[in-house]
């Protein structure tokens, strides 16, 4: 295939810039879904070829198509070959040594035996026949291996090779011709030949760090299989890989999909990526600065020979006044892929809005057929050249970084404008200052076409005053009791950023009721970036009121006082009863009727300080007993037991059985219950008859019968 690609640049620079996606790449995939007929036939061929007489000796896993297009592999699509499944290639790489299927049977195949070092194991072969039209066949391909690296230069490398048989137009016949080569050499493509120490530029690691998409250890860059041929006549080729020395560790070999092709009448195209001022545009130079590279690439159909393709040239632009004078023909010497065509714009300092260049180029196939492409170029007057600087602003931090920045719209830049300051050295669009006095910068903007635009800005200096901060004088308080502390700031840069150690608030004041005796630092910094710090220092007498209790009784309790930095204590009992008040330190108190109470204790500290706590008190009747109807035990430590509970039980049986009568479960100690389980497994989720065997304090005997539903 012949392509015809417009490049345009400016003379004054050309910029090339490739933006590649930064998203982390997906995973290669691989599938066995197509027979190695379809696999030849809808995959792998491409233009100019023909293919018959398909066979396939192997295993049924070990070939298959892939995707890859967003994977490391450096091909979009294709046909794989292996030798084990061709699963194995898929990635991520997460083992250094994975082996899966193949035939595990010795190879004798003579092509892939003359160039091995050691007995084959699990050929895999793909042969067929084809007739090209033109002069030339190749075909992309990535070989990747487990080997690497750990038996590169061994006897247990994994082989392949593409061997081809028929007329070599050079004289003579091809007879399994292996094409897997090194570029440039005779050398086959093997974990020998190409690693990370020979011939390294070809070889990628997919090791170091482990390659995310590709599960082969290492693997080629993608190479082109080439050879010269003769069109119209039938040939043959056969793709084969195998194990070496053993059937472990796999390898594979990606043929890239519509790859395998030889042009047939030339099909001159235009590219679409087209360098220059305008985003976007292939077809488009500016006048008296600019011009443009018309690229042909006359593809496989004609690198065996020389050629010579003419074109003829219209349009409104004039050829010689308009664009510089060219001849009407591009000539390629043999084995020259590429020539180029250069129309460069001519200035006329006239406004005439858009000329065109239009240009017809005729070629012809040494096979047959021909080719010819219209292309039009576009010259265009320049745009004019605007810039913007910031606007003036006010300089009051000493010293204060500041940035100006120039906006430039239209004009010409290829690659990007260049820019010029008064009272600064800078050359680019952004300038870093710090003025001592008030300075005006201004700034002159100059095109790839030479054009130029002005702007200035104005940048007063304001004196700075230091910053003052006070704080609070160091106190003495109470623990617990209501402290306001406010910072005072002058000079400087408002705002303020105030930053309390420790962090309270991002205030400049606030009120705290401290336990204990503390310092708080402020940090306080202003606009300018300056900062400043103060602290003031408080000492707590702490005081803490704390106690607990326990049921002596059911309605007697016993109180244990374990308040902190106290010499005194008032204790209120909530129950209005003429012993309702104690100043002990841990009372005990008998409650006459049931009910639900207030206690209330003041602990007090020689320095007068006090504090208060309160806790509500449940006084139950001499004898109460509850269980719940249902729990879970899935040991999340929330009722994962099911037991009773009450107060004033002197003797306790549970018992707990199930649907068909069996006891699962007793007990006669109330804090015991019952986990779920039955003779050590685990109970079924189901409703359980339940009964208790109660005596009272006052020896009163009790029974209770109910149900129980254990939840899964």
């Amino acid at each position: 295939m012949m392509k015809f690609n417009v490049l345009r640049c400016f003379c004054f620079v050309i910029i090339l810039i490739i933006d590649l996606p930064s998203s982390i790449k997906a995973q290669l995939t691989t599938s066995t879904a197509l027979t190695p007929t379809q696999l030849v036939q809808n995959i792998l061929l491409g233009g100019g070829i023909t293919a018959s007489n398909i066979t396939y000796n192997g295993g049924a896993t070990a070939i298959g198509s892939f995707i890859g297009a967003t994977s490391n592999i450096g091909l979009a699509a294709g046909v794989i070959l292996a030798s084990g499944s061709v699963s194995v290639a898929d990635g991520a790489n997460n083992s250094g040594s994975l082996s899966n299927g193949g035939s595990g049977l010795t190879s004798t195949d003579p092509d892939l035996v003359g160039i091995a070092t050691n007995t084959l194991h699990d050929a895999t072969i793909l042969e067929f026949d084809f007739i090209p039209t033109s002069d030339t066949i190749k075909f992309k391909y990535v070989f990747g291996s487990e080997e690497y690296m750990e038996f590169a230069n061994s006897s247990f490398n994994d082989v392949f090779g593409f061997f081809i048989t028929g007329i070599n137009p050079a004289g003579g016949n091809y007879t399994s011709q292996n094409i897997a080569l090194i570029p440039g050499t005779s050398t086959p493509v093997s974990i020998n030949n190409v690693n990370a120490t020979s011939n390294p530029s070809y070889y990628f690691d997919n090791e170091i760090p482990a390659g995310l998409t590709v599960q082969y250890d290492g693997f080629t860059i993608p190479l082109t299989a080439i050879s010269p041929v003769q069109c119209g006549t039938s040939y043959h080729i056969k793709l084969a890989i195998a194990d070496a020395g053993d059937g472990s560790w796999d390898s594979g070999v990606f043929l890239e999909a519509g790859s395998f092709a030889s042009a047939g009448p030339p099909n001159l195209t235009t590219g679409s990526n087209f360098g220059g001022g305008l985003l976007d545009n292939d077809s488009t130079v500016y006048e008296g600065c600019g011009f443009a590279y018309l690229l042909v690439d006359r593809g496989l159909a004609h690198t065996s020979t020389a050629e010579t393709f003419h074109f003829s040239l219209s349009g409104t632009a004039d050829n010689g006044l308009d664009y510089s004078s060219i001849v009407d023909s591009i000539n390629f010497a043999i084995g020259q892929d590429t020539a180029s065509v250069k129309i460069i714009s001519l200035p006329d300092l006239l406004i005439e809005g858009t000329e065109t260049v239009l240009l017809s180029l005729f070629a012809t196939s040494t096979c047959g057929g021909s080719d010819t492409l219209y292309k039009t170029i576009y010259i265009i007057d320049t745009p004019p050249l605007k810039v913007s600087l910031n606007d003036d602003t006010s300089l009051m931090c000493p010293p204060e970084n500041l940035f100006l920045t120039a906006t430039t719209f239209g004009g010409v830049a290829i690659g990007s404008y260049s820019y010029s300051w008064t009272n600064s050295s800078g050359t680019k669009d952004t300038i870093h200052i710090n003025p001592s006095i008030t300075t005006t910068y201004i700034v002159t903007v100059t095109d790839s076409c030479g054009n130029i635009a002005i702007d200035s800005c104005t940048v007063n200096f304001v004196p700075y005053i230091p910053m003052e901060l006070k704080l609070n004088n160091d106190t003495t308080i109470c623990g617990g009791r209501n402290l306001f502390i406010d910072a005072e700031v002058t000079g400087g840069l408002p705002n303020y950023k105030y930053l309390w150690s420790p962090n309270i608030t991002s205030l400049d004041s606030f009120s705290i009721q401290p336990q204990n005796s503390a310092i708080y630092i402020l940090t306080v910094e202003d606009n300018c970036g300056f900062i400043i710090t103060d602290s003031v220092n408080i000492t707590v007498y702490p005081i803490n009121a704390n106690f607990q209790y326990t049921f002596t009784t059911n309605q007697t309790l016993a109180f244990d006082n374990s308040s902190s930095g106290a010499v005194s204590y008032y204790w209120n009992f909530g129950d209005n009863s003429e012993d309702s008040i104690s100043t002990d330190k841990n009372p005990q108190h008998f409650y006459i009727n049931e009910g639900t109470y207030v206690v209330k204790l003041i602990s007090t500290n020689q320095n007068d300080c006090s504090d208060t706590t309160s806790q509500t008190i449940i006084v139950l009747p001499d004898f109460y007993f509850y269980y719940p109807n249902a729990f879970s035990p899935n040991k999340n430590e929330k009722n994962d037991f099911f037991s009773g509970y009450g107060a004033g039980i002197k003797s306790y049986r549970m018992r707990i059985f199930n649907r068909w009568g069996q006891l699962v479960f007793e007990t006669f100690d109330i804090r015991n219950g019952w986990d779920g389980t039955y003779k050590g497994e685990t109970g079924q989720a189901a409703v359980y008859i339940c009964t208790f065997d109660l005596e009272s304090a006052s020896g009163k005997k009790i029974t209770r019968t109910g149900s129980v539903t254990l939840v899964r």
